[in-house]
């Protein structure tokens, strides 16, 4: 059963994973060579080396079969609807606030159940309301520094819906309401914490216990991140754990008989999976878990490996898109990493002792990560092993404290158990803003050619294993493989530090301006409008410093938004004298004409509301007055152009981002 499940899960993994993305032609192509290779395998191969390659190859079929139906029949039949005004009902599932929100419905779509991303103002609607409304349906598009269908799709959304009439709203009942007074509570439950503790500490110990993550200080969350610990802000195996064990712990005081503890168990982990928002990955663990109580009370013997594979299994065949969902796969090759890859080499390697079994088990965790990482996050850290071992465990004495606090309804008696969890997230906070700020804890992924390399030596060192079935060698080949990966991502670095590189987004009637090189950057905002975008930028690119902004017109509204980003500006400069203060570590001065800031080679000049590059003997000019007629441009939209970059002429659709690199090629990228 362990083997069976593990491939016939890898099958129906293989098979989802290239639906997700494939056409239908390919779609049919993968269900057809599925069909040859499992008759294939059945004639040629003999024991169970034939047993396990049908396994696989069925289960490839089946779910190729089963993808490829459901991406047409959901997926494929709503993009179609694009541009047509049809019926939505359905349940609101998460909005942004009360009265202007991005909601989410779960119902149907023009008679086709799914859901959408919904546009919504003037009504004040909760989680659990049932809404009914005419809307114009529109496919899921990219923007200009945000993937939108990157985004969305993996969660089930494959588009969007604009209202076009009134909205009738039902307010939840049953089920649903007991749903929306989770959500709520979870609100104020987060209030609670930040009045006891403070702000960044209590939105911290809000993040690990309920995955509230999107309200946590974006400097904060990246330092987490690059410290190595920032699974702990997406709701996973260790809180449905704690959460099982506390009641267990409870039940076994009260000698409950096993069936009532597991009824018990499960009810109370499906009530906090709920509060926590539904994640992915607290979704598996509470599968998981239900396999591990089960097997108590049905008296069989618990394997991690047959659990991890009916649990892939139970979950794409509910929901196939989840495939494609960075969450699910870290979550799973996690879980992976720990109880299979880990065990596997504490065996091999003969390692003794509960802090040995753990650094191996944290390290194996990483390595099997880390393909899915390069594909999910900008960077990766090179000391998550080390504040694992040494945070992890004071992070989860701090969520105990928090679980405890807010299953008793946040009393004021016990407002001393959230102090002692306030002092450790304040720590955990210091001590990882020290170490992201090292910058050689963390690399950037910002080549293409890093991900190939990864993917390539992770194939070969599962190739090592298969072939030689020597566990040794094959965490030998690992650790070479690393090692490898991390001098040519240095050396990546270090080649390109000397390089000036401009990039140009425009979405819209303005534009944003972004010169760096290495680790250092100066922005141009032509409106305030675009820090969101700059934030993608920063992250993308693994910018470090940046050392001014310089916002055109509308500063003294849209100033803020860069303060708030993971890394604020040394510099922020405006056409207007600011009447609010900026942050101790920002200086705030008045933009002139004839405003110049400096990147290395690079000159930046505004002037005669023009921003003039000026780097290696030539002259970039970005402007939003009428294209010249004559000399070479780049039309970006509405007014928006480039002179004087190229020897030809290049016109671009709005929400074009051109990127500029050593000002010898101009590059563009359509979204």
């Amino acid at each position: 059963m362990r083997h069976e499940a593990g491939l016939a899960a890898g099958g129906a993994l293989t098979g989802l994973l290239f639906c997700f993305y494939a056409d239908l032609p390919m779609r049919i192509a993968l269900i057809a060579l599925a069909a040859v290779l499992l008759v294939a395998g059945l004639a040629i191969l003999t024991g169970q080396l034939r047993k396990a390659v049908s396994t696989a190859f069925l289960f490839l079929l089946i779910f190729s079969v089963y993808g490829t139906v459901w991406f047409h029949l959901r997926a494929d039949r709503l993009t179609a609807l694009s541009g047509e005004t049809v019926t939505v009902s359905g349940i609101v599932t998460d909005c942004s606030d009360s009265d202007r929100s991005e909601v989410t419905i779960s119902g149907t779509i023009g008679g086709i159940r799914g859901k959408a991303i919904v546009y919504l103002s003037g009504y004040s609607i909760s989680p659990g309301d049932r809404i009914t409304f005419e809307a114009t349906v529109s496919e899921l598009t990219d923007s200009a520094g945000f993937s939108a269908s990157s985004y969305y799709n993996p969660k089930g959304i494959f588009v969007r819906c604009y209202q076009t009439g009134d909205i009738a709203i039902t307010p939840a009942s049953g089920i649903y309401a007991l749903y929306g007074e989770l959500r709520s509570y979870k609100e104020r439950l987060t209030t609670a914490l930040c009045s006891y503790v403070g702000l960044n500490e209590g939105q911290l110990l809000s993040s690990m216990l309920c995955g509230t993550s999107e309200s946590l200080d974006t400097s904060v969350r990246a330092s987490l991140n690059r410290s190595g610990i920032g699974h702990l802000l997406a709701v996973s195996g260790l809180h449905v754990s704690i959460v099982a064990a506390l009641v267990a712990f409870f039940l076994k005081l009260l000698r409950a008989p096993r069936p009532l503890t597991f009824i018990a168990s499960e009810s109370i982990m499906a009530l906090f999976v709920v509060f926590s928002g539904m994640r992915i990955s607290a979704v598996r663990a509470f599968i998981m878990m239900t396999v591990y109580l089960l097997s108590f009370v049905i008296k069989r013997e618990y394997d991690v490996t047959a659990a991890l594979g009916v649990t892939i299994l139970i979950m794409l065949a509910f929901s196939p898109y989840s495939v494609a969902d960075g969450s699910f796969l870290l979550s799973v090759s996690g879980v992976f990493g720990a109880a299979v890859v880990g065990e596997a080499v504490s065996k091999a390697f003969s390692v003794r002792g509960r802090f040995k079994r753990a650094a191996v088990t944290y390290i194996c965790v990483y390595f099997c990560i880390l393909p899915v990482s390069v594909f999910v996050f900008d960077e990766i850290s090179l000391v998550s092993v080390i504040t694992n071992l040494l945070l992890t465990p004071f992070c989860t004495v701090a969520l105990v404290l928090t679980l405890v606090f807010a299953a008793c309804g946040t009393p004021a008696g016990l407002s001393f158990l959230i102090e002692i969890a306030g002092f450790i997230a304040r720590w955990v906070i210091k001590i990882c803003g020290f170490i992201a700020n090292l910058g050689f804890t963390y690399i950037p992924i910002k080549y293409a050619a890093v991900r190939i390399l990864i993917l390539s030596l992770t194939a070969a060192v599962v190739i090592i294993l298969i072939v030689s079935k020597n566990v040794r060698l094959a965490t030998f080949s690992a650790a070479a493989a690393f090692l490898v990966t991390v001098a040519a991502m240095f050396a990546l670095m270090v080649s390109d530090s000397g390089t000036t590189h401009l990039k140009i987004i425009s979405d819209g009637d303005g534009y944003l301006l972004v010169v760096y090189q290495g680790g250092e950057c100066i922005v141009v905002d032509s409106d305030g409008s675009y820090p969101e975008n700059f934030g993608y930028i920063l992250s993308e690119e693994g910018l470090t410093t940046v050392d001014a902004v310089a916002i055109l017109s509308n500063g003294i509204a849209n100033y803020s938004a860069y303060l708030n980003l993971s890394t604020a500006p040394d510099i922020i400069l405006f056409q207007l004298s600011p009447s609010a203060h900026a942050s101790s570590e920002t200086e705030l001065l008045n933009l002139t004409d004839g405003s110049s800031l400096s990147l290395g080679s690079a000159e930046v000049l505004i002037s005669g509301g023009c921003t003039i590059v000026t780097m290696g003997g030539r002259t970039i000019v970005i402007t939003e007055s009428e294209v010249p007629q004559d000399g070479y441009y780049i039309y970006i939209a509405d007014g928006v152009c480039v002179t004087n970059v190229y020897g030809e002429v290049m016109v671009a659709k709005e929400g074009m981002e051109i990127e500029i690199s050593g000002i010898s090629q101009v590059a563009t990228l359509p979204h």
